[in-house]
């Protein structure tokens, strides 16, 4: 598993990611969990309207930390709705624990 501090067209920091498997994973800090984020991952492999900076698990946990990747509900609340009904997310101490010691 590797990690990114994912950035917009401004370089402005929008999300902790991590990728696995070819799998795509978001910080949202609206429920404090990983989801899988499908978008993002057809950024990563295709688009590439995101910038994906390398970072470890130290970066990952000061972004986090400050709330990187925090929606506003009016704004996003579909996505906020399926991410809180999501049935499998990923706890953050999971992710970095995994992504510490992957060799991916």
């Amino acid at each position: 598993m590797k990690l990114y501090l994912v950035k917009d067209e401004e370089d402005a920091p929008v999300w902790v990611a991590a990728l696995a498997h070819e799998t795509m994973y978001a910080y949202v800090a609206n429920t404090g969990k990983f989801h899988d984020n499908n978008a993002l991952r057809n950024d990563f492999y295709m688009t590439r309207i995101f910038t994906y900076e390398p970072i470890g698990t130290a970066e990952a946990r000061r972004w986090i930390s400050q709330g990187l990747g925090t929606l506003n509900d009016t704004d996003h609340p579909d996505a906020l709705a399926m991410w809180r009904a999501d049935p499998s997310p990923l706890a953050p101490a999971d992710v970095l624990s995994m992504a510490a010691g992957s060799n991916e």
